[in-house]
Parts: structure tokens; sequence; C-alpha cells
């Protein structure tokens, strides 16, 4: 893609930390992440991109040391830069989830006239010093989950898997285990933390205020907001549980 295009706005985090939340909502104030996305708003083509870099390094989104042991050598880091740079531009609609069709061309022609997009996929977290390389005016959205909860998620979610009958990932019925490895993400992520386009946004703090985060994260993102997309926004934050004080 060349023309226009702006640069990315990334959304990183861990795993069950907001980050679906936070896409779903920047989404509805005009941020384009793609067509063909699951139900997280992701697209599948760039959690496989990730997933498979992970595996030739022993690595996999639930045990990420392997990979982030390896880009921290010369050799590592270039690799997995050659690897991102060469996918990418042979395969830039599918990997960003557009389709062939008029809806995705006609979206990746707003790319090419400076419409605002991004992405938002947690292994992007684990790579996010190398898409930055590649985009060096992109606007990373670090969302941020208290610890626990995010693991306790995580961890709930690995148990409805099994009990649906699918095979058990290691350690995710752990919930220690789940607890470091969304600070795990949190470390990696925070590797930009000096980056100029750099914004940390508390998951908690949105679920709290949602018309005032928003408004703040529209402006880090370079979107025009009309108080009618600001309302629709904020009311598909859920705000968070509330838990029992009993004994």
């Amino acid at each position: 893609m060349k023309d226009r295009q702006r640069p990315p706005v990334i959304i990183i985090g861990a795993h069950r930390s907001g980050t679906t939340a936070t896409a779903r909502a920047l989404e509805l104030l005009g941020l384009q992440i793609g067509e063909h996305l699951d139900s997280h708003r992701e697209p599948r083509p760039l959690q496989k991109l990730h997933e498979d870099y992970l595996q030739r390094t022993g690595a996999a989104w639930y045990n990420p040391q392997p990979f982030l042991k390896w880009i921290e050598t010369t050799e590592g880091k270039q690799d997995c830069s050659s690897y991102l740079r060469t996918n990418l531009p042979r395969d830039f609609a599918r990997i960003f989830g557009y389709r062939r069709n008029p809806k995705g061309f006609w979206l990746q022609a707003r790319l090419s006239f400076g419409g605002r997009w991004g992405w938002k996929e947690p292994r992007t977290t684990l790579f996010a010093p190398t898409w930055v390389e590649i985009f060096p005016e992109a606007r990373i959205v670090h969302v941020v989950r208290e610890a626990l909860a995010a693991a306790s998620s995580i961890r709930e979610r690995e148990l409805k898997f099994q009990a649906a009958g699918d095979p058990p990932i290691s350690n995710l019925a752990d919930l220690d285990y789940c607890t470091q490895l969304v600070q795990t993400y949190l470390a990696a992520g925070e590797r930009l933390a000096d980056f100029p386009n750099y914004h940390r946004l508390q998951f908690e703090e949105l679920q709290a205020n949602p018309p005032a985060m928003l408004e703040q994260l529209a402006r880090f993102c370079d979107l025009r907001v009309v108080t009618r997309d600001l309302a629709a926004a904020a009311a598909s934050i859920r705000p968070a549980r509330v838990r029992s004080t009993s004994s």
C-alpha cells in the first residue's frame, strides 16, 4: 500500500485484557480495522502469521518465552523483521482482514486516501518492536488490565474449552501460570513505553468513565469524533463486574 496511506493504530495488550472492547469502541469512532474478522475483531491470517513464526522458535501465544529470547539476539531480530517484511507486501489485504470483493476493495481504497486504520491481535504485543520498525510512525494503544482479572479470564476460558471437549493447552488451567503469562505480555508491551506515539490505557479506567477515556483515546488516534459516535462507543463498554464483599 502507498499513496496517502497513514500509519496504523496498533492495539496491543495481553489476551483477555479488554483489547476487543477497546477495538470495537474505536471502530465505532471511525477506526478501520478490517472487514473479515473473527468474534474478537481480529483477522485470522494475522493470527496465523504471528503464530507460525512463534512455532518456528518453539514458542506459542501461551508460551512466548522462547520467541522473546530469540528476538533479543541480533540474528533473531533480523530474521523476525525479514519474515514480516516479506509476507506483508505480498498479502497485505488478506493479512489485515480485507476480502477480494467490492466492499473489501473500497475499504482498501480508503486507506490509500488517508483513512485512519489499524488492527488488534494480542500476539502483536510480542512482535511490537518489529512492527514499529515497519511502521515507525504508528500509534500504539497498549490496553492494560489488572493482571489477576486477565489471568482469571484466560483460565476460565480454557476450562470452558476443555469442558466442551477441546484438548487442554499446557498450563492454562493454572492461575499462577496465567498470571505470569499476563505479566510477560505486559512487559513485552512496555518495551514501547518510550516510543513517541505510545498510549497506555488502563481498561478499568475505561470501564469507569467510557466517554472521557474514549474522547482522550480518539484524540490520540487522530479520529474525528462526533457526539453521536462517542455516545455509541461509550455505550459499548461494559462496566466492571461488581465483586461480592461477603466472606
